[in-house]
Formats: C-alpha cells, sequence, structure tokens
C-alpha cells in the first residue's frame, strides 16, 4: 500500500478533477460547514482544502504523502501523521472534520462505519463533517458507452474517465469494491490504443499514463452508490444529508455528504 501512495505523489500534479477537488467545491465545503472561524481536521492532504477554516489540522497515516503532497506548515495549517479510525483528538472535541474521497480509498462498509464512529467520537455535539464521495450510479454504465462518450469529446479529464472506467469494473462486487488492478484492466480493454485516445481527446499521454501507477498495487477501492454511506453514517449522526459540489465533470456522482448531530456510543 505504500508503494501504491508513493507511486500516487509522484504524479500528483498530473492529476485534475474530479480526483483534485476543483474551486467550486472548495467552495461547497466552506459553504455547506461555515467553516470560516472553525478549527477544521482533514482527513488526509489535499492541498486545495489546505486554507480552509481558520485553522486546520491535517491527518494522514502516509509520511510520504505529508512530505509530497502537503503545501508545508504555517501559523494557521499543520500536517500529522495519525490513523484515521482513532483519531488523536479528545472525545467531542472538534468543530468540524473534512475529507475528500476518503470513503473510496478505505474499502469495504465495516471500514466506513469504523471511520464514521471515529469522526462521531471526535466532534463536538454541535460540530460537522463534510466527506466528498465518488459514488458510483444506481444503475451501471454500459462500458461501450462510457467507450463511446469518451471518443465522442463527452468526457472532460482523463480522471473523470478513470473513475467512470472503474464504477463499470464493479459488476457485482460486495461493497462495490474494485482493486485498482482491476480498473487498469477494464481500462485497458476498452481503451487499447493510448495514441488513438490522446488523439481523439487531446489529453496528453503522460496524463493517460497516471493510470499506471495501478498496474501491480494490492490497494483496493469502493465506489458505492450513495444510498449505501448515507444509511451507514445514520448509525452516528442524526443529521444527514447530501450537497452539490457544482458543475464540473462528474459532479452528479461527487456530492459532499452532511454529518450533523454526532451520537454518542459506549
Amino acid at each position: 500500500m505504500t508503494e501504491h501512495w508513493n507511486a500516487i505523489r509522484k504524479h500528483w500534479q498530473l492529476l485534475g478533477s474530479p480526483l483534485r477537488p476543483p474551486a467550486e467545491v472548495v467552495e461547497t465545503y466552506d459553504r455547506e460547514l461555515d467553516l470560516a472561524r472553525s478549527h477544521v481536521v482533514m482527513l488526509g492532504v489535499t492541498p486545495e482544502l489546505a486554507g480552509l477554516g481558520a485553522t486546520i489540522t491535517s491527518v494522514d497515516e502516509s509520511a510520504a504523502m505529508i512530505a509530497g503532497i502537503w503545501p508545508g506548515d504555517t501559523d494557521t495549517r499543520k500536517a500529522m501523521q495519525g490513523d484515521w479510525f482513532d483519531l488523536p483528538f479528545g472525545d467531542a472535541s472538534v468543530e468540524a472534520l473534512i475529507g475528500d474521497g476518503c470513503l473510496s480509498v478505505i474499502g469495504a462498509a465495516e471500514l466506513r462505519r469504523k471511520l464514521f464512529a471515529s469522526i462521531a467520537r471526535a466532534l463536538k455535539s454541535d460540530g460537522r463533517a463534510g466527506i466528498r464521495l465518488y459514488a458510483s450510479p444506481e444503475t451501471p454504465d454500459d462500458p461501450k458507452d462510457v467507450r463511446a462518450m469518451v471518443l465522442s469529446g463527452g468526457v472532460s479529464t482523463f480522471h473523470e474517465l478513470k473513475w467512470r472506467v472503474a464504477m463499470t469494473a464493479i459488476g457485482g462486487a460486495p461493497d462495490y469494491i474494485i482493486p485498482v488492478t482491476g480498473i487498469l484492466e477494464q481500462f485497458d480493454a476498452l481503451f487499447p490504443d493510448r495514441a488513438e485516445l490522446s488523439a481523439r481527446t487531446g489529453w496528453e499521454l503522460p496524463i493517460i499514463g497516471t493510470i499506471d501507477v495501478y498496474r501491480k498495487s494490492s490497494v483496493v477501492y469502493s465506489f458505492a452508490p450513495a444510498a449505501a454511506p448515507i444509511e451507514e453514517a445514520r448509525t452516528f449522526f442524526g443529521d444527514v444529508r447530501l450537497a452539490s459540489t457544482g458543475t464540473y465533470g462528474l459532479a452528479e456522482r461527487c456530492p459532499l455528504l452532511v454529518l450533523r448531530s454526532p451520537r454518542r456510543r459506549d
């Protein structure tokens, strides 16, 4: 897993929306969670979100990601190594918490529930959290339709295509889990000629080549429909809803899951 995130770190500057949050996503976090005067805890080191809140503390288990992606500590922001499932903060001590795509990278439903429990424990009674989802549609896309959409110019970025391909490759897997090697295999089956893909879309070959970080990786992702984390979160929060994050490519599958009124568990 460490090798996987090291590879992501090395290719970070080549990544784009929806993997990296565009400005309208940043604005959504700020608006929906009223972050301006809050101390914010962030799961991960997403640099686009590092300026949110009055102050922000980022928590990531990977020292390499902190060293390679975090824009640096200042008087108002810092990053620390830590475990999302056992957040290094006292009970009911966190005003606001954010995370971008983090439910997809942890995998199974059991781990999503464990993360919700960790967040609920740390949040103040009037605290709030927002996690942007990568949610597959209730009715899966046909892979042939995805290929046709791309070649006709209907997909805005290669990274949008990557998530669309991933969502077609899940099949009937429990918890909508897919090994990232399966994403690469599906992509290669749909687009065996990368030069043609580049010529038809204008995407540069190094951008397309970022998908090769999945080769030989042991990491699994999950792209559950939004209804699944909503139901799971309601065990731990009294107020659970979705907010739109904008109009960028695939935004309709990347809503913000907003969590309030944490339930205390013994």
